[in-house]
């Protein structure tokens, strides 16, 4: 199947970026994108070639061998899928409590089940009666929390309680930080040594540990994926496996490195779900487009003894809602960025994925903060917000999943430079979106 996709003048394409980073001062890798922009030629239509699932694939595989367009990657990343539908998505947290209680006597999370659980209340009602709170802050949802001694709970003035070990959240957000037995910080304060998109039961070359014991990426892997899918899968009624998206190597400093692990779900058909672990949030962002959930699956390890940091996303049910009997070839996508992109330069991306992503398609909570923000008393477009927790907490939403060709213009080293740029092009119908910058104008998507 083939449809054209007519492209508007250079004028129009260069006016993409301004909406997307907002009014503030933009980053000068921006700044630089926008003078390609001005310098480029405009393509005033791209051929859009569809196809079944496995035809995509195979001529994704070798693509290199064809493609003639300013676009270069380093790394495919295909799932090894026979179908991929359209979902409706739900968040889910009927057996997160069950997971929680189980953490609590994880040997790898260092605990024994002998600390303190205490239930949060949750404080919406404060936050949906306050209309200048709501659509500017994040809600206070009911959460569970575990402390492995009684004198690590703390309160505050604000009623929230600090020190956990594990935090579990109303919309299934499982967190793990072990700040008592681990001398090191997070990850992102450390630099990357390598960083293994793929093939990694070939990644056998090993590196030492706080505790002095050497893995290999390859070991880490076989853990990180067998710890996630015996354990916390139960959370999502087992609709999804874990499947290692990324691994990095970070320096610790005196010869001694850790393992960063991000993992992405996999639903039945071996279709990855995306495992970024930050999309912007800004009024920028959602003003007329589809507000998008990060939800990330990751630990951090340092020593073979036990799991340093660990995360889950909120998390979801599934619901097929159609049959997506033909899918954009990855030429495509690959022409369609082209098209959009300067033609003055050549673009190399760290990766191109076939994935899902998750969407909000419909949502109450971001109608309404979107007139909040246009309102002129309120002055607000600029601290106007949302997040998965305000979509939820003020009711009536629709969550969608389809898939994407996503390409990534990522950096993996420390926190200052740990970012770069997302370029979707939606498999389904070959539309276009950036997503790399928050209100402020900086790169935020850390991958």
């Amino acid at each position: 199947m083939k449809m054209i996709i007519k492209r508007a003048t250079l004028g129009f394409v260069i006016a993409i970026l301004p909406t997307a980073i907002g009014c503030a001062k933009a980053p000068d890798e921006v700044l630089s994108e926008i003078s390609n922009f001005e310098d480029g030629n405009a393509v005033e239509s791209v051929e859009v070639v569809t196809m079944p699932l496995e035809e995509v694939i195979l001529q994704a595989e070798n693509i290199s061998t064809n493609n003639t367009t300013n676009i270069s990657f380093d790394n495919l990343i295909l799932p090894n899928s026979i179908s991929m539908p359209s979902y409706r998505v739900d968040f889910y947290n009927e057996k997160t409590s069950d997971l929680f209680e189980q953490l609590t006597t994880e040997s790898f999370l260092g605990n024994d089940g002998t600390g303190i659980s205490i239930d949060i209340e949750s404080r919406v009602d404060e936050w949906l009666n306050n209309e200048d709170y709501c659509f500017t802050a994040y809600p206070s949802l009911s959460e569970k929390c575990y402390y492995r001694n009684e004198s690590d709970i703390i309160i505050s003035d604000g009623g929230y309680y600090f020190g956990q070990t594990i935090r579990m959240t109303e919309t299934g957000c499982i967190t793990y930080w072990d700040s008592d037995s681990t001398e090191f910080d997070s990850h992102s304060k450390f630099p990357v040594v390598k960083r293994y998109y793929n093939d990694f039961e070939k990644a056998e070359e090993t590196y030492t540990l706080s505790d002095g014991s050497s893995k290999s990426a390859s070991d880490i892997v076989y853990f990180a994926e067998n710890f996630c899918n015996s354990t916390i899968k139960q959370a999502e009624n087992n609709t999804f496996d874990y499947q290692v998206n990324y691994i990095d190597v970070r320096d610790l400093g005196n010869g001694k490195f850790g393992y960063y692990v991000s993992l992405c779900r996999n639903d039945i058909y071996g279709n990855r779900f995306d495992a970024t672990t930050m999309y912007p949030f800004g009024y920028n962002e959602f003003a007329e487009k589809n507000a998008l959930i990060a939800a990330p699956t990751y630990m951090w390890i340092t020593s073979s003894e036990s799991i340093t940091l660990f995360e889950k996303g909120s998390s979801f049910s599934l619901e097929e809602t159609g049959v997506n009997e033909k899918i954009v070839s990855l030429e495509s996508a690959v022409d369609l960025l082209s098209a959009t992109l300067a033609q003055g330069k050549s673009y190399d991306f760290d990766t191109v994925e076939l994935k899902y992503v998750f969407e909000i398609s419909q949502s109450d909570y971001i109608d309404a903060a979107r007139e909040f923000a246009l309102d002129e008393e309120n002055d607000a477009i600029s601290s106007t917000c949302y997040s998965p927790d305000s979509v939820y907490a003020y009711g009536d939403y629709e969550i969608i999943a389809n898939p994407y060709w996503v390409f990534t213009d990522a950096s993996a080293q420390k926190t200052s430079t740990n970012g770069g740029g997302m370029y979707m092009i939606n498999a389904l119908d070959g539309s276009f979106r950036i997503e790399n910058v928050n209100e402020q104008g900086n790169v935020i998507l850390n991958y």
